[in-house]
């Protein structure tokens, strides 16, 4: 079992984050045994990436991820996370763009995937997945496979923007409407209804308790309120 603590490693990553040391952090990390590098990250990403400074959040996460991106990319992303729910970091800060920069490059698509991910459930405004979306250059229909994995209604109402503009291409609107209903919940087979009769595809054959009017059709996509409350109405 891995150890998540050990009060020698623990005081010495305190002190090179006091010191903001992060060249002598990657050396101190690139010294220890294989278990102990490993509750290195259990430190950094649990005890001491929560409570860094703004700016040092983002330079120690960015410069990790950079150096071992499978050890630290979940990691980091998880206290990031946390950190993003309690608004002590944003996705406006600088170091938050000089992070997008990094991973931009085609190598990096794999850290990308796996930040967003983690962090598209938590998001609760369509805006702020759209704009992770582009800065992520997640475009076009490429977006559908996150937005699949995805839970909850921003998920949902962002899958419908996007394939809005997919709405020439009938056999993958189907595809993507059967792929909901294969979630199995209700919310998907509400979003599968609404998918249904919003662009008109018989073709999608399953037992479905929401039931659209064609007045209700309005503005499903371009306001997120008249959205959820189609889709919560049974």
């Amino acid at each position: 079992m891995d150890q998540h603590y050990n009060p020698v490693i623990y005081q010495r990553l305190c002190s090179l984050f006091d010191a903001r040391d992060w060249d002598a952090l990657q050396s101190y990390l690139d010294g220890l045994s294989n278990a102990h590098f490993r509750t290195s990250g259990y430190l950094i990403g649990e005890r001491l990436l929560p409570g860094a400074r703004r700016e040092d959040f983002w330079e120690v996460m960015r410069r990790l991820i950079l150096w071992q991106p499978r050890a630290f990319t979940v990691t980091t992303g998880k206290a990031a996370l946390l950190r993003l729910k309690h608004g002590s970091i944003s996705f406006e800060d600088a170091g938050f763009q000089e992070l997008v920069g990094a991973l931009s490059v085609p190598e990096r698509i794999i850290d990308r995937q796996k930040l967003l991910l983690l962090w598209l459930p938590a998001i609760e405004d369509p805006q702020t997945v759209e704009q992770l979306f582009r800065q992520f250059c997640i475009n076009d229909r490429r977006r559908v496979d996150f937005l699949l994995r995805t839970e909850g209604l921003v998920a949902a109402f962002v899958l419908l923007r996007v394939l809005c503009y997919e709405e020439h291409d009938r056999d993958f609107l189907i595809n993507t409407c059967r792929q909901v209903m294969k979630r199995g919940d209700n919310l998907s087979f509400n979003l599968a209804s609404l998918l249904r009769t919003y662009f008109d595809l018989p073709e999608v054959k399953g037992t479905f308790s929401l039931a659209l009017q064609p007045y209700e059709l309005s503005r499903l996509d371009t306001d997120f309120d008249v959205f959820s409350r189609v889709m919560t109405k049974v």
